[in-house]
C-alpha cells in the first residue's frame, strides 16, 4: 500500500480508489499527509477518532504505519478502544464527570446520553460537531415524542432507530439516530457515520457500568456527608469572661472524622459546660461511638450538672445502650467570677490530666481522677475545682498529643514533660496562640508520619 500510496500522491492518481480501499478495512483508518493534514477517514475512524476530519490537522492515537513520502497511515481497532475506553471510564467516580467522559468517548460523530435524573426527569448530555459536551434536562415525557426512544429507556427494546426526534434536548443532532440501551434505564444515541450497533452495545455496556459505580458512589458519599455532618465537633461558641481555642486533627484527615470529640454548652446564666473525650480507636466506629457519646451528654447535661454524677450517668447510659467501645474525658462546668477569672469544676473518666499555666508560667496539673467509661457497671469518679486568675489557661487534651511519636524515632514518644515545657512557653500567650503553638511543636515533632487522633481544648479567663 505504500507504494501505492506515494504513487498516487505523486501522479495524481484518484484517491476515492483509496477511499473505497480503506472502507473495507475494519479497523479504523485515518490517512495524514506530510503536512499532517487529514487526508482520508474510513466510516470506522470516523467514530473512533472523531476529531479527525478530512482537510484538519488532527493529533492521533494509535498503530501508524509510515506509508512513505511523509504519509502516515493510523489504525485503531475496535478492541483496543473498547479497552481504553473501560480504562479511562473506570477511574472515575464522580457521576457527572462520568457522564461527560461517556460522551466524550462515545464511539459516534454526534453521540447524545439520556439518562433518568431526579424527580422524575431526563437527562440530556450530547456532543457537539465542535466537540463541546452540553447537558440539559426535561421532563420525561419528552422522551415519549421520539418513537423508538422510550422502548430502549424502559428496557423493552436493546437497540432502535430513531427517525423522529419530537421535543427531545437533541442539541442540535439532525438525522436518523441508532439508539442502544445502558442498563438502569438509559440510552445512548448515536448521530451521523457509522451506526454500528455491536459497536455502541459494547461501549454502552461498559458506559452503563461506570456510571453505576459512580451513581454508587456518589450515594456513598452523600450517605457518609449525612452522617459526618453530625459527628463533626461544632464550633466554639462564646462565654462571656472566657476565650476559647482547639486543635482538632484526627488520624484520617480525609474524613475529617475520629474517636477525639469536644464540647462547650453555654448556659443562659453566663456558665457553660465543656468535655473532652476519646473514644477507642479511629475512623468512622470511633466516630460513630464519640456521637452517641456527645448526644448522650448533651441529654444528660439537661437533668445533672455536677460533673462526677454526669460521669455516672454517662456510664451507666452507654453500658445500657451495649457500648463495645471504652471512652475516657474530662467534663467540667465554667463560671465567670465577678472580681475577674473562673471557677473551673472538672471531673474525669480515665483521661490524661489537665494542666493549667499560671500568670506567671508554672504549669500545675490537675489531679483528678477516675475510671473509664462505658465498660464497668462500677466506677468512682473524682470532682475537684481550680481557680483560675485573669489570663490563666486551662488546657484538655487528648493522648494523641503526649503520644505522638517523633518522625526519627517511632519509639521515641512526645511525652508529658515535653507537653508541660511546651505549654510554659506560652505564658501571655493569648487562647488561640496558644493552640497554634501547641500544634506546631507537635507536628514538628511528628513529621509527616501518621498519628493517632490529636485533640486540644484551651480555656484561658480573659484579662
Amino acid at each position: 500500500m505504500a507504494q501505492g500510496y506515494r504513487q498516487g500522491a505523486e501522479a495524481g492518481l484518484d484517491l476515492d480508489a483509496w477511499r473505497r480501499l480503506v472502507d473495507g478495512f475494519h479497523e479504523a483508518v485515518v490517512v495524514l499527509d506530510p503536512g499532517g493534514v487529514v487526508r482520508l477517514v474510513n466510516p470506522l475512524a470516523a467514530v473512533l477518532f472523531p476529531q479527525a476530519r478530512p482537510g484538519s490537522r488532527a493529533t492521533v492515537e494509535g498503530r501508524s504505519q509510515d506509508l512513505g513520502g511523509g504519509w502516515t497511515a493510523w489504525y485503531r481497532g475496535a478492541e483496543d478502544f473498547l479497552e481504553n475506553a473501560s480504562r479511562q471510564l473506570s477511574a472515575l467516580t464522580d457521576r457527572a464527570e462520568t457522564l461527560r467522559t461517556v460522551v466524550e468517548l462515545a464511539p459516534a460523530p454526534h453521540p447524545v446520553l439520556v439518562v433518568p435524573g431526579g424527580r422524575g426527569r431526563l437527562e440530556w448530555w450530547r456532543r457537539g460537531a465542535d466537540g463541546e459536551v452540553t447537558a440539559a434536562r426535561t421532563p420525561r415525557q419528552a422522551a415519549h415524542t421520539a418513537p423508538g426512544l422510550p422502548d430502549v429507556l424502559d428496557g423493552t427494546a436493546r437497540h432502535a432507530e430513531i427517525t423522529r426526534l419530537g421535543d427531545g434536548a437533541w442539541g442540535g443532532a439532525t438525522g436518523v439516530g441508532t439508539a442502544v440501551a445502558l442498563n438502569g434505564g438509559g440510552a445512548l444515541v448515536s448521530f451521523g457515520g457509522t451506526r454500528d450497533v455491536e459497536l455502541l452495545t459494547r461501549f454502552a455496556e461498559r458506559a452503563a457500568a461506570a456510571l453505576d459505580v459512580s451513581t454508587r458512589f456518589g450515594e456513598h458519599e452523600r450517605t457518609v456527608e449525612a452522617l459526618r455532618a453530625n459527628l463533626l465537633p461544632s464550633p466554639l461558641p462564646t462565654v462571656p469572661g472566657v476565650r476559647l481555642a482547639r486543635v482538632y486533627e484526627p488520624a484520617h484527615r480525609r474524613a475529617l472524622i475520629g474517636g477525639d470529640f469536644y464540647d462547650v454548652h453555654p448556659r443562659e446564666d453566663g456558665s457553660a459546660a465543656f468535655v473532652l473525650g476519646d473514644v477507642a480507636g479511629n475512623g468512622l466506629e470511633a466516630a460513630v461511638h464519640s456521637g452517641r457519646v456527645r448526644q448522650s451528654l448533651h441529654t444528660l447535661l439537661l437533668v445533672e450538672q455536677r460533673p462526677a454524677q454526669l460521669l455516672r450517668l454517662l456510664n451507666s447510659a452507654l453500658r445500657a445502650a451495649g457500648s463495645r467501645l471504652f471512652t475516657t474525658l474530662v467534663v467540667g462546668n465554667l463560671v465567670p467570677v465577678q472580681a475577674g477569672g473562673l471557677r473551673v469544676t472538672l471531673s474525669a473518666g480515665g483521661h490524661p490530666a489537665p494542666l493549667v499555666l499560671r500568670s506567671d508560667g508554672r504549669v500545675d496539673e490537675v489531679a483528678v481522677h477516675g475510671g473509664i467509661v462505658g465498660v464497668l457497671p462500677e466506677v468512682r469518679f473524682q470532682q475537684t475545682t481550680v481557680a483560675l486568675g485573669p489570663g490563666e489557661t486551662l488546657l484538655l487534651y487528648s493522648d494523641g498529643v503526649t503520644e505522638a511519636r517523633a518522625h526519627g524515632d517511632r519509639q521515641n514518644l512526645f511525652g508529658d514533660t515535653r507537653l508541660k515545657a511546651s505549654l510554659a512557653e506560652c505564658a501571655g500567650l493569648p487562647a488561640e496562640a496558644v493552640a497554634e503553638h501547641l500544634r506546631r511543636v507537635v507536628f514538628s515533632w511528628m513529621g509527616s508520619a501518621e498519628h493517632d487522633d490529636l485533640t486540644v481544648l484551651v480555656v484561658q479567663a480573659e484579662q
